[in-house]
């Protein structure tokens, strides 16, 4: 959807921003632009003043490369040095298993807070066919959490994920196999005892969706019912990594091991 020029001006006259990536060979028809990142700022609970982070989006020939990454992190830079907050929020569908990499394991961002089919019914390519559920990420700039995290990918721009030393503790919950060979959920309640959960989810639920509709709404459904009751039982989900068995997961912790900001 387009945003009127008349509103971007507004947000950037009161204290929003617009953030532009660009390369020397980037489309001619943008500038060069290949990505951006559109903010402004709103309030939480109790009137906390924070960063409302609406897009964030790269041209789909220069993804996985970085450049996403890289708006995020001069993002966090601009934010810091208009001194107003060091909260940023926003939300993502948890089934985008790039974003969850991206927000969680690279940034340092964390969730407790999950909405039910937020915009409707949308019918993009990314959304047809299923509720817009969305993950709300907490992103506290100045944490050790992503001041790690920024520092790790500011000297190595890579994927890197390690499992943590506790995994054999971890409470891992079961997947099969569809006739088409797509990965599944099993009908397993989760274990919330205080120990770390592993969510899985697709690698890619855009290809389970176009596949497999029915699959696709299985997983919305599947994590929905899990999410909401680990939030609401104390966990925050912290990470999206990949398992040994090749599966991803998000991992969640309880709010007292994770703390406000991870």
């Amino acid at each position: 959807d387009v945003v009127p020029n008349h509103v971007t001006v507004t947000v950037l006259k009161n204290g929003g921003a617009l953030l532009g990536a660009y390369a020397d060979d980037g489309p001619a028809q943008t500038g060069g632009m290949v990505g951006a990142a559109f903010w402004w700022l709103g309030v939480g609970p109790n009137l906390t003043l924070k960063v409302c982070s609406h897009m964030a989006g790269v041209l789909p020939e220069w993804q996985g490369q970085g450049v996403g990454s890289l708006l995020k992190r001069r993002q966090r830079e601009v934010i810091l040095e208009q001194g107003l907050t060091d909260w940023v929020t926003w939300t993502y569908d948890p089934l985008q298993r790039v974003n969850g990499v991206l927000n969680l394991h690279r940034l340092g961002g964390t969730c407790h807070t999950y909405y039910r089919n937020v915009y409707g019914t949308m019918h993009d390519a990314l959304n047809a066919g299923s509720p817009s559920d969305r993950f709300q990420v907490d992103w506290w700039l100045r944490s050790p959490r992503v001041v790690a995290a920024i520092e790790e990918q500011s000297a190595k721009d890579k994927e890197k994920i390690a499992l943590p030393a506790d995994f054999a503790t971890w409470h891992l919950l079961p997947t099969t196999l569809s006739r088409q060979g797509l990965l599944q959920p099993a009908e397993t309640a989760p274990i919330l005892d205080g120990a770390p959960l592993a969510v899985p989810i697709p690698e890619d639920v855009n290809l389970v969706r176009r596949s497999d509709r029915e699959l696709g709404l299985a997983w919305r459904f599947y994590t929905r019912d899990i999410f909401e009751a680990a939030f609401a039982a104390g966990y925050v989900a912290v990470d999206c990594l990949r398992l040994p068995d090749q599966k991803w997961d998000y991992l969640l912790r309880t709010q007292d091991a994770a703390g406000r900001s991870g």
